[in-house]
């Protein structure tokens, strides 16, 4: 087996009506998109497994490469808890304009009505317009009763 080098992935990215052009224009992503909203990273994701771009594990997607490498590559913790799924998506996103509302289930219901993991987000920004917003949560209490 050869030995692990940092691995780099391509870019998928992800047309979103919300979405603009810096993801070109400041980052040189490339690709069919108009409107992009989001650069994936590095994705799990069935149908948008993140494929290596470099090495000698070019072609090679992110579940191949864990297969082969299991914890060396993720850490055998999350080898053990995951196996080839890897439970993260890290994306870059460009929203030239407001994002829908979003709701995203806990591991629990999401597994019941998607056959997938939960959502937690994290979010760190690097560039904002002036005057720009970034919301979380609700300004008063939400309940089945008052919606």
């Amino acid at each position: 087996m050869n030995e692990l080098y940092p691995i780099k992935f391509k870019s998928v990215l992800k047309d979103r009506i919300w979405g603009g052009n810096k993801l070109k224009s400041l980052f040189g992503k490339e690709g069919k998109c108009t409107t992009c909203g989001e650069s994936w990273e590095l994705s799990a994701v069935q149908g948008d497994i993140s494929v290596v771009s470099n090495g000698f594990l070019k072609g090679n997607n992110l579940e191949e490469v864990i297969e082969v490498y299991m914890g060396d590559i993720v850490g055998d913790s999350v080898y053990e808890r995951f196996g080839i799924e890897f439970p993260l998506l890290i994306k870059f996103i460009d929203a030239a304009d407001d994002l829908s509302i979003q709701v995203h289930p806990d591991d629990e219901l999401a597994k019941k009505r998607h056959n997938s993991f939960g959502k937690t987000e994290m979010w760190v920004v690097i560039q904002a317009e002036k005057g720009a917003k970034l919301i979380s949560g609700f300004s008063k209490k939400v309940s089945k009763k008052n919606t």
